[in-house]
């Protein structure tokens, strides 16, 4: 299939141990396939101190404490539950999604976190 939707992807259990929600493919997607997992609206800018801790391992660093987060917490899009790999299956590129290989049904994806350009200083002990 060379196009996803809103019926594409569900989330699941990771099948990485402690990887908490994972999301998965509902029907096979090739390779190169522009994935709809984020809205147009996809981020707001968030100071650190404003984040509660428990929130920010939903969130991407940046520069000068500012952390790009979901636009709100309690509504997340499905994008924001990709979890790491150093083997993603997953590739971002100009701020949209796509299949770097392909997907199977029932496929969890990844997204390679170092692609993220966060500083090396905030970046979680497990993809440094």
């Amino acid at each position: 299939m060379d196009k996803t939707s809103e019926f594409s992807f569900i989330l699941r259990p990771s099948t990485i141990l402690d990887g908490g929600v994972g999301v998965f493919a509902l029907h096979p997607i090739n390779k190169g396939t522009l994935l709809d997992i984020w809205p147009r609206e996809q981020v707001r800018l968030l100071h650190e101190s404003e984040i509660p801790d428990v929130l920010k391992g939903l969130c991407v660093a940046k520069e000068n404490d500012m952390w790009s987060c979901p636009p709100q917490f309690n509504k997340m899009e499905i994008g924001w539950h990709l979890n790491h790999s150093d083997n993603a299956n997953v590739i971002k590129e100009e701020e949209k999604f796509y299949a770097s290989s392909d997907i199977a049904e029932n496929e969890e994806l990844f997204l390679n976190y170092k692609t993220l350009e966060e500083p090396e200083d905030k970046r979680e002990e497990y993809y440094k």
